[in-house]
């Protein structure tokens, strides 16, 4: 694997990132970022359950939409790309070739050693951007605790921090069990849907 040393644009980037056989990359100002770091268990189990708590809570809401695990990017601008762990956008389905999203409504990041600084800073700044974008979560597999970034009344993320209870994700009126989020099997989980939060 070899990280390209001059700057590209996003369709670039893509377009790249599409040839390589393996691990995660970013874009930032242009410039390849790569992690290359395994993942613990905990970190590859939340990520999958926050993915399948968004597409549940989907379906409880019976809204249009899709929900995805890694490896779909988000395009922010034409120098800036990121893979989230999860992402839900509302909608018809996009194409089957289509790599990124420019629409999330919500996106998820699982921190990992090291990556708190920049999943709560620079690239949360950046997805509050996207018009589109109502919630990020970011998730602390270590402390079971969500970061909850909503977007305010003036456009800026404002957080509530939670580790329990139901997480209301209005708009588009969806709702997740924090416990769900943390859970090593999927056989008991209860669908919440929106009208039980009232």
């Amino acid at each position: 694997m070899n990280v390209p040393l001059k700057p590209m644009t996003a369709d670039e980037f893509i377009a790249w990132a599409m040839t390589q056989e393996r691990g995660r990359y970013e874009l930032l100002d242009g410039m390849v970022v790569s992690d290359m770091n395994s993942e613990r268990s905990i970190h590859a189990v939340v990520k999958l359950n926050a993915a399948f708590a968004l597409r549940l809570a989907l379906k409880a809401a019976a809204l249009p939409g899709q929900a995805f695990g890694d490896g779909m990017a988000v395009r922010i601008t034409s120098r800036i790309v990121h893979e989230p762990d999860a992402i839900l956008r509302l909608g018809s389905p996009l194409p089957d070739e289509q790599v990124y999203v420019s629409d999330p409504v919500i996106v998820v990041d699982v921190l990992s050693p090291g990556s708190g600084p920049v999943d709560t800073g620079a690239k949360l700044l950046n997805y509050f951007t996207l018009p589109s974008l109502m919630h990020c979560l970011v998730i602390d597999p270590g402390k079971r605790t969500v970061l909850h970034y909503r977007r305010g009344t003036d456009g800026q993320p404002a957080l509530t921090v939670r580790d329990e209870g139901v997480l209301a994700l209005h708009p588009p009126g969806l709702a997740i069990m924090v416990a769900d989020l943390f859970q090593s099997s999927w056989s008991a989980v209860k669908l919440v849907k929106s009208r039980d939060l009232n």
